[in-house]
């Protein structure tokens, strides 16, 4: 509900830039939806080409950075993508992790940047600075900040308590960036799930 009201304060034509990996449009759940002919991977969040063959992007199984806008006139509402371009400043987590060990987080970027990284409990979509939050806001966390080194990079460990009653949980993330002199933006979403 809150990312459907998030949503409707983008008109039609609103500029976005989004990242990540395409994956089907039945990850929404829903199995025949013509209208969702691909999602980001691990967000629900439609994304259609009129322009672009975005099946050729998706066999590549590669991180991507999304441009076009945010088109109202569809049902659902969804990203109408003009533009793709292929990157490898990401945000990396591992799939699984087991209880008692540690969570990577890793942000790659551009040396400088400042890296703030989120966790969630789950997916939504929340529009800001021309780019989107990918995760539930009503379920968001601060998981760290850092400056990526000079290799573009930076690295957090979240313990992941010994406790068996997280087995099963699944876990978004998703890292803001923050250029010295230009307008944040948000990486690719990832879930890992905890294992015993």
């Amino acid at each position: 509900l809150l990312s459907l009201s998030l949503t409707s304060v983008l008109s039609a034509q609103s500029p976005l830039t989004l990242r990540g990996e395409l994956d089907e449009g039945r990850s929404t759940g829903c199995y025949y939806c013509p209208n969702v002919p691909y999602t980001i991977k691990y967000s629900e969040t439609p994304v259609r080409s009129s322009s672009i063959n975005l099946e050729t992007y998706k066999a590549l199984s590669a991180q991507l950075i999304l441009t076009g806008y945010w088109d109202t006139t569809t049902n659902p509402p969804g990203m109408e993508v003009t533009g793709v371009q292929v990157t490898t400043q990401t945000l990396q987590t591992p799939n699984t992790v087991r209880i008692g060990q540690n969570l990577r987080v890793t942000t790659s970027g551009v040396p400088g940047e400042l890296g703030v990284s989120l966790i969630s409990f789950g997916a939504g979509f929340a529009p800001l600075f021309g780019s989107g939050l990918l995760l539930d806001p009503t379920l968001l966390f601060l998981l760290g900040t850092g400056v990526l080194d000079s290799q573009g990079q930076w690295r957090f460990d979240l313990p992941i308590p010994n406790d068996p009653q997280l087995v099963g949980l699944r876990i978004w993330s998703q890292s803001v960036l923050v250029p010295a002199s230009a307008v944040p933006y948000f990486s690719n979403p990832e879930v890992t799930l905890l294992q015993s």
